[in-house]
């Protein structure tokens, strides 16, 4: 445990969370690329089919290019959204791994800060013995 650990997990919950909005803004720019391309198709079929036989439609025609115009319109706003969302993400990404790099450096110098101290000790306990053994009893030195 690091105290690094709390706020790596809500990092990773928000990394997460923006994962999970970028696949929506994904979508939903695919939906209008769709609805785009099949509103050009309806208007292909439609001005095929009037060829033959003359029906006014100009007020179809208007409002198939006013349906145009708003899907490219929305198709633009939802690519903005989708960078933003994207720099966004990479923003977090790289203080989340800022993070987890912090943490692997507190956990690196926990383990070495034990490590001494159990070397310490048993170098205390070794020299100790060393003591005892020349100084005992009726050895004189």
């Amino acid at each position: 445990m690091t105290p690094f650990d709390t706020a790596l997990r809500v990092q990773r919950r928000e990394v997460d969370s923006l994962r999970i909005s970028i696949s929506v803004a994904v979508e939903r720019l695919s939906d209008l690329e769709r609805s785009h391309r099949e509103n050009i198709d309806t208007a292909r079929r439609e001005r095929a089919s009037t060829n033959e036989i003359w029906v006014p439609t100009d007020a179809w025609a208007a409002r198939m290019r006013a349906e145009r115009t708003r899907l490219l319109r929305d198709a633009g706003d939802a690519e903005a959204r989708l960078a933003q969302l994207r720099s966004q993400a990479t923003e977090l990404y790289g203080t989340m791994r800022a993070i987890e790099q912090a943490a692997d450096n507190y956990r690196a110098e926990s383990e070495r800060t034990a490590a001494t101290a159990e070397q310490t000790g048993l170098d205390d306990v070794v020299a100790a013995r060393l003591v005892r053994n020349r100084l005992r009893p009726g050895d004189v030195r």
